[in-house]
């Protein structure tokens, strides 16, 4: 298997979507898990682990940014109830923070240019971290939602089974790796925390692949 500069093996985790299915390839092994609700937040999150857990109402943005969903009347209007214009605000600020970041890791800027970068990405994540759109009510049933719809599909990828009865080995595989790598550190699967530490704060998401593994869409 080839492998980038860096040791990041190629072709080893990929997401396709089909029509009504997401295919995925683990550890360089092929099967299918259905497309549903808690398939965009996983999927948003393998393909951009965010360098600071994402509020539920933020990954929703995202996510339906990312799936090409277009919001009818109803549904701006329910967006409007969970908070939906303030995370399009907090959805820029991250857009700023990932743009001011590659100019902090791009050694052909100048020393000043970067370290002006750097402490306005700071500045924005410190903003991030404590801004009080996060705790509105309303919010609140944006995090049941997001949580329920994620459990649901880890639930279907680590106990289905095909139609002679028999497990997935690699959903299954592929189901622990969530747990692991995306619930866990998101405070919502037992046991460790993940590599940072600490869980993510409440109402928040994250995902924090291990080294090698970058995931990519085909």
């Amino acid at each position: 298997m080839a492998k980038t500069k860096l040791g990041q093996q190629v072709g080893q985790y990929g997401l396709r979507r089909g029509l009504g299915t997401w295919e995925v390839t683990f550890e360089g092994q092929r099967d299918s898990f259905r497309d549903e609700q808690g398939a965009a937040y996983v999927v948003w999150l393998l393909l951009h682990p965010p360098p600071q857990p994402i509020h539920a109402v933020a990954l929703t943005l995202e996510a339906g940014h990312f799936a090409g969903f277009t919001p009818g009347k109803a549904d701006v209007i329910q967006q409007r109830n969970l908070g939906m214009d303030d995370a399009e605000a907090v959805r820029n600020l991250r857009r700023q923070a990932r743009q001011l970041e590659a100019v902090v890791a791009d050694e052909q800027e100048s020393e000043p240019a970067r370290a002006e970068a750097r402490r306005k990405r700071k500045e924005i994540l410190e903003f991030l971290g404590r801004t009080s759109w996060r705790s509105q009510d309303n919010t609140q049933k944006c995090v049941r939602a997001v949580n329920r719809a994620i459990r649901r599909l880890h639930a279907y990828l680590a106990f289905g089974v095909d139609a002679q009865g028999k497990p997935h080995p690699v959903l299954q595989a592929f189901a622990e790796h969530l747990r692991k790598h995306l619930l866990v550190p998101s405070g919502r699967g037992g046991g460790p925390r993940g590599a940072r530490g600490v869980a993510a704060p409440g109402g928040c998401f994250t995902y924090e692949p291990p080294p090698g593994v970058v995931w990519r869409r085909s």
